[in-house]
């Protein structure tokens, strides 16, 4: 009798672990229909265009965006500088540590944090990028006062500070 109720207990054993392949491989199965058939993939597999852009990037390539004021387009050429400092610090690790931040309008957070960052052990060999949700004079003011390696400002030229009216 003890022999029949083992001989039960690794059939049904058998039985829970067959369904459950089954269930796992039609899920597999399932999931890689979806994937294919997904709108979503094939806008990321769209051929190069004559210009080399590869058309993955979903963003409109005229987007109606408002015309751009002074200081707007000021800050969206400085998005294309360099990072600052790189006389100082002009070699930078392939694998080096970058560091960011965002930051919107509070100076006394941002100089706590530039004073603290500036006596990290190393820190000469990171690059930090101080991304800027507005433009205020005063965090700009911190941020170009870093001496102690590379830094890289990014600023949204369509920001809501920017375009209080409006926004794109």
């Amino acid at each position: 009798m003890a022999g029949y109720k083992k001989l039960r207990s690794q059939s049904a054993a058998c039985r829970r672990f067959l369904f459950l392949f089954v269930f796992t491989l039609f899920g597999v199965g399932l999931s890689v229909f979806v994937l294919r058939t997904n709108s979503v993939s094939s806008i990321a597999k769209e051929p190069a265009d004559e210009s080399g852009h590869d058309g993955g990037s979903s963003w409109p390539q005229n987007p109606n965006l408002p015309k751009q004021s002074e200081l707007s387009a000021r800050l969206d050429k400085q998005n294309q500088l360099p990072p600052r400092n790189r006389d100082m610090f002009p070699h930078l690790a392939k694998d080096h540590i970058t560091i960011v931040l965002y930051v919107h309008n509070r100076p006394q957070y941002l100089r706590v944090v530039v004073k603290s960052l500036s006596q990290v052990v190393g820190i000469s060999e990171t690059l930090l990028i101080v991304s800027h949700d507005g433009y205020f004079k005063e965090m700009n003011a911190i941020v170009e006062g870093i001496k102690f390696c590379q830094v890289k400002q990014i600023y949204a030229p369509y920001s809501p500070h920017l375009f209080p009216d409006s926004f794109p």
